[in-house]
Formats: structure tokens, C-alpha cells, sequence
């Protein structure tokens, strides 16, 4: 692969509009900090083989995401944009490697544009400012499938194994699934093209990789991983829903459509060539890689709108070969310039609508409205024209506006309501009773210790509805620690929870208590049972 200064390009741009603001808003809750403190746990504890979290073992997730964040941290220190980082920079390699290994498939036009679409749909922007792990799975599987459709199997196979450490058993599932599909799909699954794909040492190899940490895992810990990170983690969630009422088939639906913005208006077209590009390899492997994910999570009981990232950078590629096939023929559908306008101010209308007010008062909100209306309209414009460059500039453009504007602007009173940074300062400065125990809400929890050092004792679920979910899951043979025992507190104990589920607890719960203070989301009771 040979680098150019469109490369260099889209990476600056890149690290433009995933760094900016940075460490501007704190971790959200409740996933970022998890990863962030399990990380500065890894560096406190020098054991960078069994994760740890309020110094407790935790087999949420394989470490290979752990592992760059601590990185970062031993680099630059300890803090809310070092945890991202490591996701702002495999955000910016994604597209960047997407141009470069589709070129020579689709054609360098579609494959740059395809390679720009992937860099800006606001899924990835968000995701790429986030630390969490979605964007280094999405790379990963990028690389490894990429690579099989090149022919690369060293590459492909290794990076299977990256993706196993990365997420689990999807980093070997769905690489398979998604190249037998396709190779089911173009008439190629035969004994020779099989034979072809020479799984024959590539599994070995991507066992080498991938395997290691989770024998060491099994060997150390037994049962507890086996159970949590397999059972529950992989297993129940699957088929039982860790959010009772949030999960829909169609949710993917609305993810997809505003995930993909500024491109959704591209999303008809696409789907209606899918016919024709079926026909063809290189297109028929990026829309069983997209149609697969898709699929698979809308299946799945448990649903979270991160899920479907990795099919972001095969979408980007059909959006890009739709792109330049409407430039080649001349012909510009109505349909696309509609779709476009109406995506474009729809998400303008989100903004002027959204309750949360930005930093600077309503005018603020106004003019960055007005901006996104203004390059919309713009990218519209070049589009009815004919002007297929000015339309991907105004969309770059559009894509740049959004991102300084929101991140700059809402960043105040998105903290308030959905980090706990600023309870977390509070908690500091509260004199408590040392010898009283101090119960967190397990939203707030992480957070409070990435930025405090305190831990205090997980709240038990009083919530109607997850003990609900719990009891579902139980039902399922597969338990998280601690759910086997009945929850209770102490006769003394202070108490901090999030407001909506104080909310929900039963009145037998809510005697005895005090309320010491609330701030943003939180209250902060004294229970003492006299």
C-alpha cells in the first residue's frame, strides 16, 4: 500500500474533528470511565494480564483495548483525553486504511469518497471521540476482511486474532460468517476456494494471537471467567435483553439512518442497486459485511447503538461507488438531493429542538443551526448541479460545523446530565463518617473512581425493572457474581443514586433515609436505621 498526500489529508482532517474538544466534556457514564479506570487500575497494579476494576478482578471485556489506554496513560499521564486517544487515532486509521486497500477493487474516486463518508457519518465521529472499544473492534474487523477480499490471509488472520482480544468471540464468528456468506451468496463455496482461503495455517495462526490471554484467563480465574465473560457476556446477553423494554428489530433502523448522517440520503440508492451489486464481488462483499451486522444485532435480545459500527466502512464504500456511478452516468436522482435535505434538517431540527441548552445562551443554538442549514442547503446545491466535488466539500464542511459547534457549545450541560464528574468533585468535598459504608450507584461508580480514587461498595438493584431483567437472566442459567444472594444494605450507610431510580425503589427502601445533598442527576442520602 503506498501512502499519498490524500492520505495525509484525510488523517489530519480526521484527527481535526475527533480531537477537537477533547477533553472538554469527562467521561460519559457509564462506559467510558469503565475502561478508563480498569486501564489506570492495570498501570496502579503493574498486572496487565487479569483487568481489574475497584480492585476487584473484571471479565467484562478481552484487554486489548485496556492495554492502548494504558499506554496512553503511561505516555501522557492519567486523564479524560488520554482514555480517548487511542480511539481518536484508530478512528482516523480506519478511513485511511479503507481508501487504501479498496483502490485498486473500486477504483480510487469511489474509494476516497467512500473513505471520506466513513471518516464523517456521525456514528463514527462519536465512537472515534469515545472510549470505549467499538472503534478498535471496527478496525480490526475492517483489516481482517479487507484483507481476505485482497487475498492477504497473513493480515487477515492475525487481525482475526486482534479482534478476538478485542471484543471476544465475534473477532473469529463474524469474519467467518461474513466470507462464507459471501462466498455462498457469489456461487464461489467450493473445495478449492475454500481450500483457497488457507484456514489450514490462518487458524492456527489467529489462535496464536488471539488464544493465549484466554487460556492464561481460564487457568488463573476458572469458573468466574468462564461463566461472566462467556456465559453472560457473549451467551446471555445474546438471548436475554440486559435492558428490559429498550430492544427492538427496527431499532437498528433509526441508529442506521442517524448514524449515517450527513450520508443517510445516499441509503436508498445504495439499497436499491443491491440487486446489481450482488452480481458483482467486491460490491456483493461489502453488502453481505453490512446486511450480516445488521442482521446479527437486530437479532440480538441485548441492543446498544454501538453495535453496528463496523458496518459503517463497508456502507461508506457503497456509498462512495453510488457516488461516482451517478457522476459517470450524468444522471442525478431527485431522490438522493431530497433525502439529503431532509436528513440534513431533520438533525438541524434535533438541534434547534433539543431541551439541553448550549454554553452562550439560545443564539448560540441558532447560529450553529443556521450553519448546518446554510451547508446543507449548499451540498444541495452542488448535487442538483452536478458539482459531485463541491457536494463532498460542503459535506466535510457540514460534517466540521457539527462536530466544533456541538462538542464546543453543549458541552457544559451535557457534563451536568450525563457525566458524574462534577457529583464526583461534590462526593470529595461531603465530610462523611469514615466508619459508615458508602454505597454508589453503579452508573456512577467508575467515573467517581477515575476521577477520585473512591470506590466505596456497589448499590444493590432495588429497581422494579432490572430486578425484573435479573430474574429473566437467572432463568437463563447464567448469573453475574453476586446475584445469587438477595440484596441488602446495612443499617447505616450513606447512599448515592442517580434520581430517576430512587424513583423507582420500593417504599420499604426509602425509610430511614436523609437527603445530605443532590447535584445534577444525583442525591446523596445518609440511611441510618436507629
Amino acid at each position: 500500500m503506498k501512502f499519498d498526500k490524500k492520505c495525509v489529508f484525510l488523517f489530519l482532517y480526521c484527527l481535526l474533528i475527533y480531537g477537537a474538544f477533547l477533553g472538554l466534556i469527562p467521561l460519559l457514564d457509564p462506559d467510558e470511565p469503565v475502561y478508563g479506570e480498569t486501564a489506570k487500575e492495570m498501570l496502579a497494579t503493574v498486572d496487565f494480564l487479569s483487568p481489574r476494576i475497584y480492585g476487584e478482578f473484571w471479565y467484562d471485556k478481552p484487554p486489548l483495548f485496556y492495554w492502548l489506554e494504558a499506554l496512553s496513560f503511561s505516555f501522557f499521564g492519567i486523564s479524560t483525553w488520554a482514555a480517548r486517544l487511542p480511539s481518536v487515532l484508530l478512528g482516523a486509521m480506519t478511513p485511511v486504511y479503507l481508501y487504501l486497500s479498496s483502490r485498486k477493487l473500486i477504483g480510487d474516486k469511489s474509494a476516497l469518497r467512500g473513505a471520506f463518508i466513513c471518516a464523517t457519518s456521525l456514528e463514527i465521529i462519536v465512537l472515534a471521540r469515545s472510549s470505549v472499544t467499538d472503534t478498535l473492534l471496527a478496525f480490526t474487523l475492517t483489516v481482517a476482511l479487507m484483507s481476505f477480499l485482497r487475498k492477504e490471509y497473513m493480515a487477515a488472520y492475525i487481525f482475526c486474532g486482534l479482534a478476538l482480544l478485542t471484543k471476544g468471540p465475534v473477532g473469529f464468528g463474524f469474519p467467518a460468517l461474513i466470507v462464507g456468506l459471501w462466498m455462498i451468496a457469489t456461487k464461489q463455496f467450493n473445495l478449492k476456494e475454500i481450500m483457497a482461503l488457507k484456514w489450514y495455517w490462518g487458524i492456527p495462526l489467529a489462535c496464536l494471537v488471539g488464544l493465549p490471554w484466554y487460556i492464561a484467563m481460564g487457568s488463573i480465574h476458572g469458573d468466574a471467567f468462564i461463566d461472566t465473560f462467556l456465559g453472560y457476556h457473549n451467551v446471555t446477553r445474546f438471548v436475554s435483553p440486559e435492558h428490559a423494554g429498550q430492544n427492538h428489530y427496527w431499532l437498528y433502523v433509526v441508529v442506521l439512518l442517524a448514524g449515517f448522517y450527513p450520508w443517510s440520503g445516499t441509503l436508498p440508492g445504495i439499497f436499491r442497486r443491491t440487486k446489481k451489486w450482488m452480481k458483482e464481488k467486491n460490491a456483493a462483499f461489502f453488502l453481505v459485511w453490512a446486511l450480516f451486522i445488521f442482521i446479527f444485532f437486530s437479532l440480538s435480545s441485548t441492543q446498544l447503538f454501538s453495535y453496528i459500527l463496523p458496518m459503517f466502512p463497508p456502507l461508506s464504500l457503497l456509498s462512495g461507488m453510488y457516488l461516482t456511478d451517478l457522476e459517470e452516468k450524468g444522471h442525478i436522482s431527485k431522490a438522493l438531493i431530497l433525502s439529503h435535505l431532509f436528513f440534513s434538517l431533520l438533525t438541524a431540527g434535533a438541534i434547534a429542538l433539543t431541551p439541553i441548552s448550549p454554553e452562550g445562551g439560545s443564539w448560540v443554538r441558532w447560529i450553529i443551526v443556521f450553519l448546518m442549514v446554510l451547508a446543507a442547503l449548499l451540498a444541495g446545491l452542488s448535487l442538483r448541479k452536478g458539482r459531485f466535488h463541491g457536494f463532498m466539500m460542503t459535506q466535510a464542511l457540514l460534517s466540521a460545523v457539527f462536530v466544533l459547534s456541538v462538542w464546543g457549545a453543549f458541552a457544559s450541560p451535557v457534563s451536568s446530565l450525563f457525566t458524574s464528574r462534577a457529583i464526583a468533585d461534590k462526593l470529595v468535598s461531603t465530610e462523611r463518617n469514615l466508619s459508615i459504608p458508602l454505597y454508589i450507584d453503579t452508573f456512577y461508580r467508575p467515573s467517581i473512581a477515575f476521577y477520585t480514587d473512591i470506590y466505596g461498595s456497589a448499590l444493590p438493584e432495588f429497581d422494579r425493572r432490572k430486578m425484573e431483567t435479573d430474574e429473566r437472566n437467572a432463568e437463563k442459567g447464567v448469573l453475574l457474581p453476586g446475584k445469587e444472594e438477595k440484596a441488602r444494605l446495612p443499617k447505616d450507610a450513606y447512599i448515592l443514586i442517580q434520581k430517576k431510580v430512587y424513583k423507582n425503589w420500593p417504599e420499604e427502601q426509602k425509610s430511614h433515609l436523609s437527603l445530605l445533598w443532590e447535584k445534577d442527576t444525583a442525591l446523596l442520602f445518609l440511611k441510618k436505621e436507629d
